[in-house]
């Protein structure tokens, strides 16, 4: 049992108060127990109330704890939400930045992709070139025998065909030279094709900038003479196409004069189809007897001449010197009459743009032709008639709408009265 000292100090303060006499075993006995109660009693009253106090700390930590809450559950909630909220914020600012560098990573793909698309090789040019030329004879591959092409209905579905390959300039022209729009349909015009990058021969490429170069061939053949064959490569819509196309002659008045050579070989064979190659596309061959050339001579196609030896009509080529009676003969009989070439395939001359008056009849091949190229094959006559019995061949040539040297006329020249 714990005292203490005010308690301790009480006691011994009660015990002096006492009496001195002597007091009974029983007294005693009684004044001790009642001391003993009185500290007993003492010792849970402090007890209750240092348990009281502890309660009521108790229940004052409680309700301070009860209250802070109160006062900082709402911070908490608050601090919460906005955590979810930022958190769903930096995954939607994650995902959207994620989605940006997707799109630019297939952005730098598709660049890089265009970028090597877009070199342009000599086999680059080759694919360009191969599809040029693959798209118009796909065309001519389609046309039935009379040349109707069925699987198109107008001109301008052509030109959109003839646009998956070429510049809308060079599908113009291109519908301009082969195709013709009739009532019944879509035909194709018989004539000779473009001409082609040949696959045999070497050729070069030039930048003229990033999106356009020239496929450059050196050409020197019978049909086009010795020339420069210029395609123009753009690239337009994500691909390259021909744009255009140009020539340049190399040696021209050589080249002409080889082509007329085969020309008068072609004649000499009676090889119309052959002749007809050279024949110019749009102006046809004009046919005149004499070095005066009427304004109504006997012009025929292209197309008509390959099969000119075939035809049984009698046309009115002009009038004979001297009588004036009409020269009214089959194409047949004209060519044993004025063109008879045979002479010519061992000339005495050839002449490239000379003109010479060599009889009585006015020459005005350079009037009626003056933007023509002239070759003159001349045989000198032999014999006592010499000066009678001469005669010579003008080929006439004209460059078409790709600077290429056509023929468009055969004009004979003879002694005249």
């Amino acid at each position: 049992m714990k005292i203490n000292e005010h308690e301790k100090d009480h006691v011994e303060q009660k015990l002096r108060e006492f009496p001195t006499h002597n007091l009974s075993h029983s007294s005693q006995e009684s004044m001790h127990q009642n001391v003993i109660r009185t500290l007993k009693n003492n010792e849970k009253n402090e007890r209750r109330g240092t348990i009281m106090k502890k309660m009521i700390a108790g229940i004052a930590t409680v309700a301070a704890i009860t209250l802070l809450m109160f006062l900082v559950m709402p911070t908490f909630l608050d601090d919460d939400e906005n955590t979810g909220d930022n958190t769903t914020s930096e995954n939607e600012q994650q995902e959207e930045q994620d989605n940006q560098d997707n799109q630019e990573e297939q952005n730098d793909e598709q660049q890089n992709e265009d970028d090597q698309n877009k070199q342009f090789t000599k086999e680059t040019a080759q694919n360009v070139m191969q599809n040029y030329k693959q798209n118009f004879t796909t065309l001519i591959d389609s046309a039935e025998q009379d040349g109707l092409l069925p699987s198109f209905e107008s001109q301008s579905e052509v030109h959109d065909h003839f646009t998956e390959v070429m510049s809308d300039d060079l599908a113009s022209w291109m519908v301009e030279s082969y195709i013709n729009e009739e009532d019944d349909g879509v035909y194709l015009i018989a004539k000779d094709g473009p001409t082609w990058l040949a696959e045999d021969t070497d050729f070069s490429i030039e930048e003229v900038t990033d999106e356009h170069y020239k496929i450059i061939q050196e050409r020197n053949s019978e049909m086009l003479g010795h020339r420069e064959m210029i395609y123009h490569a753009k690239w337009q819509e994500d691909k390259w196409i021909v744009d255009s196309i140009d020539s340049k002659k190399l040696e021209e008045q050589v080249s002409i004069e080889q082509k007329s050579q085969e020309i008068i070989r072609g004649l000499h064979d009676r090889q119309m189809e052959y002749v007809a190659n050279y024949v110019h596309e749009q102006k046809g061959l004009l046919f005149s007897p004499y070095v005066h050339v009427e304004e109504d001579a006997v012009t025929f196609e292209q197309d008509e001449v390959a099969s000119l030896l075939d035809d049984k009509t009698t046309y009115l080529w002009g009038n004979y010197d001297g009588s004036g009676d009409p020269i009214e003969l089959t194409p047949s009989g004209y060519f044993e009459e004025f063109l008879n070439v045979e002479p010519f395939l061992s000339p005495d001359e050839v002449l490239v743009d000379e003109y010479k008056q060599r009889g009585n009849t006015t020459n005005n091949i350079e009037e009626e032709f003056p933007e023509a190229t002239v070759v003159e094959f001349y045989k000198s006559g032999s014999g006592e008639n010499e000066e009678m019995n001469w005669s010579s061949i003008n080929l006439v040539f004209e460059q078409n709408e790709n600077g290429i040297w056509k023929l468009v006329a055969l004009v004979s020249d003879q002694w005249t009265i």
